[in-house]
């Protein structure tokens, strides 16, 4: 998409937002405005644990662990 249309797209979000609020009470704006900062600070806590997680398994698929013997026994039933 070209730069133009992008910032066109952010403007119209931009009186999306406004319109929802101005039809709200102020005390429900603050609220929403509440709410989309903590989603904001959950996605970035997810994100990083996401990555950390990845990171942990490219670590672990990058040392070859020895194989253990089976804990399993063999019982014959007789």
């Amino acid at each position: 998409m070209n730069r133009e249309l992008l910032n066109r797209l952010r403007t119209a979000g931009e009186y999306q937002k406004k319109t929802i609020y101005a039809l709200l009470p102020e005390p429900v704006g603050r609220h929403l405005d509440v709410i989309k900062k903590e989603l904001k600070i959950m996605a970035v806590e997810t994100a990083a644990d996401v990555l950390r997680e990845c990171g942990k398994r490219d670590h672990r698929d990058t040392e070859q662990e020895p194989e253990r013997e089976s804990e399993v026994k063999k019982v014959d039933i007789v």
